[in-house]
């Protein structure tokens, strides 16, 4: 594949984001290859798109058959506007057009999740985006396949995430290992909302003499501008503060942990084991052969990017041999993942991750 130009990696590249409301603005011809396009009178032939859902942000591109990206468009998550599952569709459409000019039509089309989580909700979201005739070849899936696709070994190996919650997927071939991924009602515990709640409720029993003590009895109030851990869950019952404010909680236990504070340790370290677990788990269900060599992982999501080595530490030294198992952290952009899946539904040999991350980065910027 030839190197995309400079043209292409930046200054010819569509840039959208959830406060631009034109869907009619001039594309460049050099971007689409043909001369005066109008953005309202395309559709997608020719074009490829990903789509990448999180739980506070939506990114959204569109790049040519050849993997150049003409494209990008950013809006809210599935926490912060976007709506739920029966009706985010419309909004996905409306950003892939300030993207590209197209609402339909794209060669491909890979839909990447948050919140996807059941084969009847891949389903139902697949059968509306045939129904809208959004490409010619779609799949939709939980956005932790895009992250998995990724890595070095196209999609095979162990994808676990950690952000606001926590999931973790599996692939060998045509094997697929999921999880519910629902909370502390399928059995998840290890996002940033759950470690945020613990660590505030640590901080409250040891403020009140039936924990033990801790550095969090300080730190968590701090964030908050406040002086002790209870007036933070006050706050919350009085309505003056969001619970969901308490995923912010989560970065002050890694940074108490990296201090050297035991009963952040000891909350930390249950992260790590909950990570292995997934690991352990998804291996077994993916019966992992020995002689296919150590199992990829990639680890993903605001706490497992944190670069915390603390955190890091604890989940790498199980397998600190290799033999087992290969620990990396994700360094490419999931919707280039979604991307990726979606140029896999074409057949033949997708772009090159890197120079596809490139180009995303350099948009999105």
């Amino acid at each position: 594949m030839t190197e995309p130009s400079a043209v292409r990696r930046g200054s010819a590249v569509r840039r959208a984001d959830s406060r631009d409301s034109s869907s009619a603005a001039q594309i460049s011809s050099e971007a689409l290859g043909a001369p005066g396009i109008h953005a309202a009178a395309i559709d997608g032939a020719g074009l490829v798109l990903g789509v990448d859902v999180g739980n506070s942000k939506t990114h959204v591109v569109v790049a040519d058959r050849e993997g150049r990206v003409v494209g990008v468009a950013s809006g809210p998550g599935l926490q912060s506007g976007l709506g739920g599952l029966d009706t985010m569709l419309t909004p996905l459409i409306d950003l892939a057009e300030r993207a590209s000019g197209a609402r339909s039509g794209f060669d491909a089309a890979c839909l990447a999740l948050a919140g996807i989580d059941l084969p009847e909700q891949e389903q139902a979201m697949t059968r509306l985006a045939a129904e809208a005739s959004l490409a010619e070849r779609i799949t939709v899936l939980n956005d932790t396949f895009a992250l998995l696709r990724t890595g070095p070994d196209r999609g095979d190996g162990v994808a676990v995430v950690a952000g606001a919650g926590i999931n973790c997927v599996g692939v060998r071939g045509d094997v697929h290992v999921r999880y519910h991924a629902m909370g502390t009602v399928s059995g998840d515990w290890g996002g940033g909302m759950e470690l945020g709640r613990e660590t505030l409720s640590l901080a409250c029993r040891a403020e009140d003499g039936r924990g033990e003590p801790t550095a969090l009895s300080d730190a968590v109030p701090q964030h908050f501008g406040l002086e002790r851990p209870l007036q933070v869950t006050e706050q919350i019952m009085r309505g003056e503060l969001s619970e969901h404010r308490l995923v912010e909680l989560a970065r002050v236990a890694l940074e108490t942990a990296t201090q050297g504070d035991a009963v952040a340790q000891t909350l930390v370290s249950r992260v790590a084991d909950e990570v292995v677990t997934f690991v352990e788990t998804t291996r077994r269900r993916l019966t992992w052969p020995d002689d296919q060599g150590p199992l990829p992982v990639l680890l993903g999501g605001g706490l497992l990017q944190s670069g915390n080595e603390f955190l890091l530490g604890r989940i790498r030294e199980p397998y600190a041999d290799g033999d087992r198992a290969t620990i990396s952290v994700a360094t490419v952009p999931p919707i280039v993942g979604s991307l990726l899946l979606a140029y896999d539904l074409l057949g033949g040999d997708a772009p090159d991750a890197g120079e596809l991350a490139g180009q995303v980065e350099t948009a999105l910027a």
